[in-house]
């Protein structure tokens, strides 16, 4: 049994955060590398429920299209959030959802408009459907439990962890509006020669029994054009998170591909560090005055 406790509250720490993206259809290639400074604290604590902060110091993108400009103008809108799990560290909710909405209708999207003058439809398009999403809590909220770096954070850390165990995982719309079901092998170990008192490594395959793979044909013949395609999904997933002895992250890596044969495939790579003391003093350029880092 390897148990990972509840941080101390009221102590901020500061990540660093890369994050790779690829999406090839057929000779179509889309893809972005993105790297952040982030800075998350645990403000309170109720018998049942864990309050945390995060806030963006710091970020760039790489990207070959346009949605990669707006998916890191979002990381800016979200950049102060109050998020709301359960004891053991499940996303739950986000406090004050209406700053957001607030904040969209308020200069931030004339902020970041003249960015976008040369694809002023493209722009209209993505704005209204931000607007949609800001109101509609529910919809929002599926962003927190995709393959994204907010994985890293808002599992269910907190709680005594068994040598080996199972579980599944539904990644919400991952294909669009279609979700993708795994089952999720864990291995808990102790990592003496590293100082991590807890390490997490994970593998996964589909679930073929709650895969929709009609949906998820019918999808394909859209993107192609093809009508008697093959829709033989692969996955292959591994990750590796290393527990620090206060129950905060020291590092970690996560991995997921899925492929149809050899022309289609989306693969996504993260990777998480804690920064020590000296490189908190280092970046410290990046972090603005009203950080909390300690």
């Amino acid at each position: 049994m390897n148990q990972i406790r509840i941080p101390e509250k009221e102590k901020s720490q500061l990540f660093f955060i890369t994050s790779v993206n690829r999406t090839a259809v057929g000779s179509k290639l889309s893809e972005f590398v993105q790297k952040k400074l982030v800075e998350l604290s645990l403000l309170e604590t109720t018998e049942s429920t864990l309050m945390f902060r995060y806030k963006l110091h710091h970020q760039e993108m790489e990207g070959s299209a346009m949605i990669h400009t707006w998916a890191a103008d979002m990381e800016e809108l979200q950049s102060d959030l109050v998020i709301i799990t359960d004891i053991n560290g499940n996303f739950k909710d986000i406090a004050h959802f209406e700053k957001l909405s607030q904040k969209w209708e308020g200069e931030f999207l004339d902020e970041i408009s003249p960015k976008y003058s040369n694809h002023k439809e493209i722009l209209a398009v993505m704005a209204e459907e931000t607007s949609k999403v800001l109101k509609n809590k529910e919809q929002f909220l599926k962003t927190f439990v995709g393959y994204s770096t907010w994985r890293f954070f808002f599992q269910d850390w907190y709680r005594t962890h068994s040598a080996e165990e199972d579980k599944p995982l539904n990644l919400t719309q991952y294909f669009g509006k279609m979700d993708l079901p795994l089952n999720i092998h864990s291995v808990t170990e102790k990592e003496t020669e590293k100082g991590s008192p807890v390490v997490i490594k994970n593998t996964a395959v589909l679930d073929k029994e709650k895969f929709d793979r009609k949906t998820f044909a019918r999808m394909l013949k859209d993107l192609t054009n093809v009508y008697n395609i093959d829709a033989s999904l692969e996955v292959d997933m591994e990750e590796s998170y290393e527990f620090a002895e206060d129950g905060w992250l020291n590092e970690a890596e996560m991995f997921l591909q899925t492929a149809v044969s050899n022309w289609y495939s989306i693969s996504s790579a993260h990777q998480i560090k804690r920064l020590s003391e000296e490189e908190k003093k280092e970046l410290g350029q990046y972090t603005n005055k009203e950080s909390t880092v300690s």
